[in-house]
């Protein structure tokens, strides 16, 4: 199968993109892009091929999806339900090319070394799932924040 280089579309420099998907189905071809994908499953449900591996997701799941690694989502659609994912786009130079060498953050290094292979986290705890809400209406600083929290909670977070 072949698969379709992608490239997220921004606008100016911006080294955080936020998305809101609202679809029936989620982008159903297998794909690649440059940045780290952080997505939470607002609703819907079904599978995930990333890399070698299939997984299951499900509402209050958080994928993470490496830089590079092919993926394609399979929504399963019941009754034309609407299905609602929030991703944040990144890549590890996004915010200057030491930033996350810096001693401050030791404790995500699990976090950037589990990317390159994806993970799931199943049933995102309560506090992510509150910086996930407030990204939409969050400003570029405040989005940056909220992004920092949810790596934080990630570097947690029991991950398959």
């Amino acid at each position: 199968m072949k698969v379709f280089p992608f490239k997220i579309p921004k606008s100016g420099e911006e080294p955080l993109l936020y998305q809101e998907d609202i679809e029936v189905s989620f982008y159903d071809k297998l794909h690649q892009h440059e940045e780290i994908q952080i997505s939470f499953i607002k609703k819907g449900e079904g599978v995930i091929f990333t890399g070698d591996t299939i997984l299951q997701y499900r509402e209050g799941d958080v994928l993470v999806i490496g830089s590079h690694l092919p993926h394609v989502f399979r929504t399963d659609i019941q009754e034309n339900k609407t299905s609602i994912m929030l991703t944040l786009f990144f890549t590890f130079d996004s915010f200057g090319k030491d930033f996350f060498k810096l001693p401050i953050f030791k404790n995500i290094h699990p976090f950037i070394e589990s990317t390159k292979n994806g993970f799931i986290t199943h049933d995102a705890p309560k506090k992510m799932v509150k910086c996930f809400n407030k990204l939409k209406k969050a400003d570029a600083y405040s989005r940056f924040i909220l992004f920092l929290e949810i790596v934080k909670w990630l570097s947690m977070s029991e991950n398959k």
